[in-house]
């Protein structure tokens, strides 16, 4: 059975005014993240193809696995660990097939039908299942999870399943959240702002890591 790495933080890139994605990534990296989800829109593919190749570079550097959300043939490409595909993306099972059985392929899940299909597929390494809060990175999103839906829906996967797939929560997260995150039994996070807006990065990433010990 191929062991894959999924880290318990995804730190996930984002459009920023005044840093590039590869700065993000590099700050993140420094600052001690191990898994980077690089997220790019509105972008030509030449762009964002160049964008990648300069943040894997930086990945490997620091021996971080490198996440390519949404574009399954760049992340082919420039072979990188893995895809982060939305459910409107292409179908699992075909980037499974395309990308290989070694690669890390994640899913996206609004709810608990959404869990118990990529569950039942099983073809997904992780889930990302939000939302949890407002977030800048998908401010068209208007349905949230609590606290105790998504505890719920946790208890659900771990009685229906043998293998639950991990579950990592995304939307807006903040320090405080992700104590009781991990006492309703999530797998990990996923964040962008938390870190990116950061003005001291080895610290926030130091604190987030202290609530998985």
């Amino acid at each position: 059975m191929i062991k894959k790495r999924i880290s318990r933080i995804h730190h996930i890139t984002q459009n920023m005014n005044n840093k590039t994605h590869q700065q993000l990534a590099l700050e993140a990296c420094e600052a001690g993240v191990d898994l980077v989800q690089l997220r790019l829109k509105d972008m030509e593919r030449a762009e964002m193809l160049d964008i990648a190749l300069k943040t894997q570079k930086i990945c490997k550097h620091f021996d971080a696995t490198l996440i390519i959300n949404d574009y399954l043939d760049i992340a082919i490409e420039i072979d990188a660990d893995g895809v982060h595909l939305g459910n409107k993306d292409v179908d699992h099972k075909i980037a499974r097939k395309e990308f290989g059985i070694n690669k890390i392929i994640g899913a996206t899940a609004y709810n608990e039908e959404e869990v118990q299909f990529h569950q039942s597929n099983g073809i997904a390494d992780y889930i990302g299942l939000g939302t949890f809060r407002k977030t800048n990175t998908k401010p068209e999103i208007e349905n949230f999870l609590s606290l105790q839906q998504i505890k719920d829906l946790i208890d659900t996967q771990r009685q229906t399943f043998e293998k639950p797939i991990p579950l990592l929560v995304i939307g807006g997260i903040k320090l405080e959240d992700i104590n009781p995150l991990i006492s309703a039994g999530v797998y990990g996070i996923a964040i962008a702002s938390l870190i990116n807006e950061s003005k001291n990065k080895p610290k926030t990433v130091n604190t987030i890591r202290a609530n998985f010990c």
